[in-house]
């Protein structure tokens, strides 16, 4: 009888471990499949990171269906796709990697909106990426707002 206890309480225990490798990690989400622009703006510098200014209506409409693809190894694409803006490559190699426990997104420039450099990574999942960029608008402090979805 003992024997079958024994087997029955490590039957319980093995099945009740989960696996830590099942969440999915920034980069594992960053890398899942192409990014597209979703929406944007400009924040005030009063902490709430609420768009007071959106700037989708000044982006270019050839850049609104450009697709962002990062690969795992640090590298990554900008695809002009159907609309190619006058004088861009269909195509723009960019380099990526985070930073400060991954709250950090350092990208080579021209790679979201044509910026690169540091973003606060405000949201990341697997629908959706949401970045900030300390910036200046007007004479005044802000916060640049990205949006990005699959």
């Amino acid at each position: 009888m003992k024997p079958c206890l024994l087997i029955l309480a490590c039957s319980i225990g093995f099945l009740s471990c989960k696996k830590s490798s099942d969440t999915p990690t920034k980069t594992d989400q960053i890398t899942k499949s192409d990014w597209k622009y979703d929406s944007g703006g400009v924040s005030d510098a009063n902490g709430n990171i609420i768009v007071d200014f959106s700037t989708t209506g000044t982006i270019p409409a050839c850049s609104l269906d450009n697709t962002i693809h990062f690969n795992a190894d640090g590298t990554g694409t900008v695809y002009e796709n159907a609309n190619i803006c006058q004088g861009a490559s269909a195509t723009t190699p960019f380099t990526w990697s985070f930073a400060s426990n991954e709250t950090v997104l350092n990208l080579s420039a021209g790679a979201i909106a044509g910026i690169g450099g540091s973003f606060q990574v405000k949201e990341i999942s697997a629908t959706k990426l949401s970045l900030l960029k300390d910036t200046t608008y007007m004479g005044t402090q802000v916060k640049a707002v990205v949006n990005l979805k699959h």
